[in-house]
């Protein structure tokens, strides 16, 4: 059959979540429905309470299903992992201090990221959720703070770069967050909407540095924040807003890559989510990738979603060919993206892991924060 002729593969724009440590039938037939992108990993899809051995063969086999329920060839297995409270894996897995506690040296960076590059490898794991590109230039900052690598654009960037080629060393693709800047907010945006008053040039100077450097370095996909800036746009949120996603990112930095909305269930963005035109407006305004995840969603989230865009192209309010677009964009990401296969690291990989955390483990160059662990990142 003509390709032309044949329905979009509205599945492919999104990534769910399993709800546990084993994939329960209910879920199997949802992930058969929708035939996301891929998974994302949290806390609970681990035993925590076992052995590496065991945890990580219920683990394998959660993942198996996960792919058998998908039917793809090619799946994204994602997780946020950047060290300190953001963490989702049991022992022996390496918690590597935050961000800040060694921004400053981009060697370290480096060790530490291709340090987390290998154990997510041997984890199945071939997307990771960082590096933060945000700028710690708010003390007040709930939510990022000491997972940012440092409160100065340049030493930022470095690091951040650092950050991704670490990741890439063991083939884990990585993604800069939280675009335009997530830094200099007083709200966490997974429990309100925060504002970044920055005029335009103070965000070229300052928030928009990491994310450029990232870009010109070639990374493939960024995350979308869920705040509004309203120098950019003032009536819409940056994961809507098309003045943002697409006329900044795409067009003025170039960004050639996959663009991917934070957790949909935070409460920043959980209201449009459940509009009934979220998936209408978010494609318009340059949105690749759903990230269906968060306590308050599910994946049959995701099938809304998905019959939101069948009943917008039904009716014409967005185009066929902007869908199909999108679709060939995730889709050439998948099928290079490697297809990792789970496996017991030695304890001598480890314990060097566990020896550098020690190392560079201490105080960050500002006040420690609290934030959720079973949280979304």
């Amino acid at each position: 059959m003509n390709r032309t002729l044949q329905a979009p593969d509205l599945g492919i724009r999104f990534i769910v979540e399993p709800s546990g440590a084993e994939l329960g039938e209910d879920e199997k037939a949802a992930l058969r429905e929708l035939r996301p992108a891929g998974i994302m990993l949290r806390k609970r899809n681990f035993r925590h309470d076992l052995p590496y051995e065991q945890w990580l063969e219920l683990y394998a086999r959660l993942l198996s299903d996960c792919r058998n329920a998908i039917g793809r060839q090619s799946i994204i297995v994602s997780v946020d992992h950047e060290g300190g409270a953001v963490h989702r894996f049991p022992s022996p897995v390496t918690r590597f201090p935050y961000a800040a506690t060694y921004g400053a040296e981009p060697d370290a960076v480096r060790q530490v990221a291709s340090a987390m590059g290998e154990e997510l490898a041997a984890l199945g794991v071939n997307l990771s959720f960082a590096p933060v590109a945000d700028i710690h230039s708010n003390p007040r900052n709930p939510v990022i703070n000491e997972r940012a690598f440092g409160i100065e654009p340049q030493q930022v960037s470095k690091a951040a770069v650092a950050c991704m080629q670490g990741l890439q060393q063991h083939g884990v693709v990585a993604c800069a967050k939280h675009f335009p800047g997530h830094g200099d907010t007083a709200d966490d945006s997974h429990y309100a909407l925060p504002v970044v008053a920055h005029s335009i040039e103070q965000l070229e100077q300052r928030e928009l540095v990491p994310f450029k450097a990232l870009i010109d370095q070639g990374i493939e996909m960024v995350m979308s924040a869920h705040i509004m800036v309203p120098a950019l746009d003032p009536l819409n949120q940056a994961t809507i807003s098309w003045t943002i996603l697409t006329q900044l990112l795409r067009e003025k930095l170039g960004f050639k890559g996959l663009v991917i909305a934070d957790a949909l269930g935070m409460q920043g963005i959980h209201g449009t989510v459940t509009s009934g035109t979220f998936s209408v407006q978010a494609h318009r305004a340059g949105l690749d990738l759903f990230l269906v995840v968060g306590d308050t969603v599910s994946i049959g989230d995701g099938i809304s979603l998905r019959d939101e865009f069948v009943k917008a192209l039904k009716s014409g309010e967005i185009e066929l060919a902007s869908v199909r677009a999108t679709e060939r964009r995730i889709s050439r990401f998948l099928e290079s993206l490697p297809q990792q296969v789970v496996r017991q690291l030695p304890a001598e990989t480890l314990l060097q892991h566990a020896n550098l955390a020690q190392k560079l483990s201490g105080n960050a160059p500002w006040s420690r924060f609290v934030f959720d662990p079973v949280g979304f990142g």
